[in-house]
């Protein structure tokens, strides 16, 4: 595709996911890399090249003001720098005052209305005011537990429950979330950790929410638990079981399982759907969540010219 029929990206934040992001933008025929940014002095300064092999002689810039200079318009930020939005917000609103749109995996930004409904607003506004899309997706939450449960509505009604379940073994994946779920810990070194922000899957009440807006079902409160899971009791935690539930006033239920631990047998995600017709949807294996988030950022790109403008979630943005 000629480069003046690209989108152009610039991917901020290359740590293990965002050079997973910024290797399968490079590759992407309908994107363009036009700038990359990481604050580490590590990173700064170094050829893309030197990153992924024969991704070319851009520098890395230190902010994203240096990196967006020459960036031509509708150029869309790919942001990997956290999972609180309170801790992303400012490199938000700093893309947003360039003229940026932004495809965050900060897992709040899935859905961060119930959360930070004074910041969301803010930056809904901010964004429409400049013209700019900002929308938080990938893996999970922004397809499995939620877009791809919205979107086998189409083949369903008069549903009284939806269960959806992630089963992982986290051995295969990157290390920095095998930490986040305590695989390896001591019970104590756990129950410590389990008590600081970060631990654990963060948003997987926003996928929930993101779920009941789909359906149009009103939960006012969902309830969320976080355990350990460990194979032997004197021995080490193998990682973690979350579950957030809701329901209805009418008594209409949603639960979200989501386990990752290396006790699992075999890896799985699954979505059941007691409808008429009752729907059960099973990936044997389960879709590797590294992978699948680099699909889910790159997808969310490629549609920015097409979505409206403001903050968004994944139930606004199109198909193609």
């Amino acid at each position: 595709m000629p480069l003046s029929n690209r989108l152009p990206v610039i991917v901020q934040g290359l740590g293990p996911m965002g050079l997973r992001v910024l290797a399968g933008a490079i590759a992407a025929p309908a994107l363009a890399v036009v700038g990359a940014v990481d604050c580490d002095q590590r990173i700064a300064g170094r050829t893309l090249g030197s990153l992924i092999p024969g991704a070319g002689p851009t520098v890395v810039a230190r902010d994203l003001p240096t990196a967006a200079a020459n960036a031509p318009p509708g150029t869309v930020v790919l942001q990997g720098i956290g999972s609180f939005l309170a801790q992303v917000a400012p490199a938000i609103e700093e893309a947003v005052d360039l003229g940026l749109s932004v495809v965050s995996t900060c897992e709040e930004l899935a859905w961060p209305f119930a959360r930070h409904p004074a910041l969301s607003e803010a930056l809904d506004a901010r964004a429409r005011a400049a013209g700019v899309t900002v929308v938080g997706t990938g893996v999970n939450p922004g397809f499995l537990m939620d877009r791809l449960v919205v979107t086998l509505r189409a083949a369903v009604h008069a549903v009284r429950a939806i269960r959806v379940e992630r089963v992982q073994d986290p051995r295969p994946r990157r290390v920095p979330f095998q930490r986040k779920v305590g695989m390896g810990l001591s019970r104590e070194e756990w129950d410590a950790a389990a008590a600081r922000p970060g631990f654990g899957h963060a948003g997987l009440e926003e996928s929930a929410r993101i779920v009941a807006a789909g359906f149009g079902w009103d939960i006012p409160r969902f309830e969320e638990t976080l355990e350990p899971f460990q194979a032997d009791p004197a021995g080490p935690v193998l990682g973690v079981v979350q579950e957030v539930r809701g329901e209805t006033a009418d008594g209409r239920r949603l639960s979200l399982h989501f386990a990752a631990h290396s006790g699992v047998s075999a890896s799985y995600d699954r979505i059941a759907i007691d409808g008429m017709p009752p729907i059960t949807m099973r990936f044997e294996g389960g879709v590797f969540g590294d992978d699948a988030t680099v699909s889910a950022v790159l997808a969310a790109a490629q549609v920015m010219p097409h979505t409206r403008r403001g903050l968004v979630t994944v139930l606004d943005l199109p198909l193609r």
